[in-house]
């Protein structure tokens, strides 16, 4: 293995290990199934080290790895929504708890993710991107396709919106 291949290999285990965090959170606040969300960071982080292997690593692995786990946390969410009525129909029932269980167990989180889910679809995507996930203005801009003033327009909106949500639904 010449010098260059094994820097682009630890430079790829830094990233990752750098990633794997921020991802996991982020397709946890999104999902609220942790074991669903493990699943999805990791499909999302296999994505850039074959991205990588194949041709060559992205200009932004984060963007990369964020718009990718962004779409899969969305497949999946629409996966168990169809899913729900089928198993609930046959009496299959899951030996995880439910997310509503989760959140019922969790108060302070269920507020949040309840005032989460009444901003509009475009500003929650951005403050969970930036907020929850870590991900830097410029990268979730690439990952939302927009530009990262509309990113940050996002962000400010939404964290303005989620703020007057809690207040109202804690007073």
């Amino acid at each position: 293995m010449s010098g260059r291949g094994s820097s682009v290999i630890v430079d790829l285990e830094r990233t990752i290990d750098e990633l794997a965090p921020r991802v996991l959170r982020y397709a946890n606040a999104r999902l609220a199934d942790p074991a669903l969300a493990e699943d999805v960071a990791q499909e999302s982080l296999a994505a850039l080290v074959r991205a990588c292997r194949n041709g060559g690593a992205p200009d932004s692995a984060e963007a990369f790895v964020f718009a990718i786990a962004r779409r899969r946390a969305g497949r999946a969410a629409w996966r168990r929504r169809l899913w729900a009525p089928l198993e609930l129909a046959s009496g299959a029932r899951s030996s995880a708890p439910s997310p509503e269980a989760q959140a019922i167990a969790r108060d302070e989180s269920g507020r949040v993710r309840h005032a989460l889910a009444r901003l509009p679809s475009r500003d929650r995507e951005a403050i969970l991107l930036v907020a929850v996930g870590g991900v830097a203005t410029a990268d979730a801009a690439a990952a939302l396709g927009l530009s990262i003033s509309a990113v940050k327009m996002r962000v400010s909106r939404a964290r303005a919106r989620l703020a007057a949500l809690l207040e109202a639904r804690h007073g």
